[in-house]
């Protein structure tokens, strides 16, 4: 059975907990602001997450702790964008990784993924009763083990977020040395790469994707007075040149969705810089190349899958709008594109947002 609704409504709590009473099988997809959460649950235990986040996906979880290097992290990405297989299989075919390393990072996304969702105050969310793709390597974890570490986190989060109110601050010392705090974690990191101005974000994914831990022990340095929040520096990508080189950087490790936003940000900024928009053209037609072997390849006719009040409400570009209004089940996909008021790559890439956000369904005729 399908379930759809908005977090003010029903809590995700309520909802997880009744995908564990009815050992649901399935996957549930939850929005909130821009941002995606999803789970993959077979009969009540979620065997993968995923999240829109760059710092949260897996490729840049290992990257981070050194699991694997760059180009070995492009080559796996070149290889998953032409065969569709999931990243972590094809890490562990071509030896880049070991077995365990993959299996500990995906338990620590499910782990920190429910404990997130449990704290979510408002967004939406859909489950999809159709069994979740496999292929992959999965670390199954019980939903009703993670549930109960999520409530057990619950009132601490309040005091975390009191701290640090969003994963993208960044910090400075106040001390010279930290204070003695026992962690599960590498605290000596946790410190060094705080004092080097990382966001809490990329912090997380140097440890393994342990977000929870991470944010706690950065908090309690941050009551001890040893940390600050850094609140007089700009966004360490702040000018259009910083962007053009993030962007291409992104671009390298095969990251082609958040190198095209990097690369957008940077034209706004400076949109007759040469390198800005060469950085663009060169995201742009990556991401396009990506999208389009995905979705021409394999899906014909677009549906909706949210209602015209709910897509009233979301925050879409013009051109994701005109699209919507255009979609009604029988336009295929490429007709769609190439009739479009703009151009079709704008359009194929709006298209593939609108399907990562869950506005559209991209299926078979």
């Amino acid at each position: 059975m399908s379930l759809r609704g908005q977090v003010g409504t029903m809590a995700l709590e309520d909802v997880l907990e009744w995908a564990v009473r009815r050992k649901v099988t399935g996957t549930l997809t939850c929005e909130r602001n821009g941002r995606v959460r999803a789970l993959a649950v077979q009969n009540g235990a979620v065997e993968w997450a995923s999240s829109s986040m760059p710092e949260e996906q897996l490729g840049q979880i290992l990257l981070a702790t050194g699991g694997i290097t760059e180009d070995g992290l492009a080559d796996a990405l070149g290889v998953r964008n032409e065969t569709q297989v999931p990243l972590g299989r094809i890490l562990l075919m071509v030896g880049a990784v070991r077995e365990e390393d993959v299996v500990t990072a995906l338990a620590a996304k499910i782990r920190e993924s429910v404990s997130d969702l449990v704290t979510w105050t408002d967004g939406s969310f859909e489950l999809d009763p159709r069994p979740p793709l496999g292929g992959g390597v999965s670390a199954p974890i019980n939903l009703d083990v993670c549930l109960t570490i999520a409530r057990r986190r619950v009132q601490r989060w309040s005091a975390i977020r009191a701290a640090i109110p969003d994963d993208q601050v960044q910090f400075y010392a106040r001390r010279t040395e930290p204070p003695e705090i026992d962690s599960p974690i590498d605290a000596t990191r946790v410190w060094a790469l705080a004092i080097a101005s990382e966001t809490a974000a990329r912090i997380v994914a140097a440890c393994g994707g342990e977000r929870y831990a991470v944010l706690d022990h950065l908090a309690q340095l941050i009551t001890e007075g040893a940390l600050g929040i850094d609140r007089r520096t700009k966004p360490r990508t702040e000018s259009a040149t910083e962007l053009a080189q993030g962007a291409r950087a992104r671009l390298r490790t095969g990251d082609r969705a958040a190198a095209l936003e990097m690369a957008e940000r940077a034209k706004q900024l400076a949109p007759t810089d040469p390198d800005a928009r060469s950085a663009h053209s060169a995201a742009e037609r990556a991401r396009v190349a990506e999208v389009a072997r995905t979705l021409l390849a394999k899906h014909r006719v677009p549906r909706l899958r949210r209602s015209p009040a709910e897509i009233a409400e979301m925050e879409l570009t013009d051109v994701e709008r005109r699209l919507v209004h255009r979609i009604d089940g029988r336009w295929d996909l490429l007709s769609l594109i190439r009739t479009a008021s703009v151009r079709e790559s704008e359009a194929l890439l709006a298209i593939a947002k609108l399907a990562e956000r869950g506005v559209v369904e991209l299926s078979k005729p």
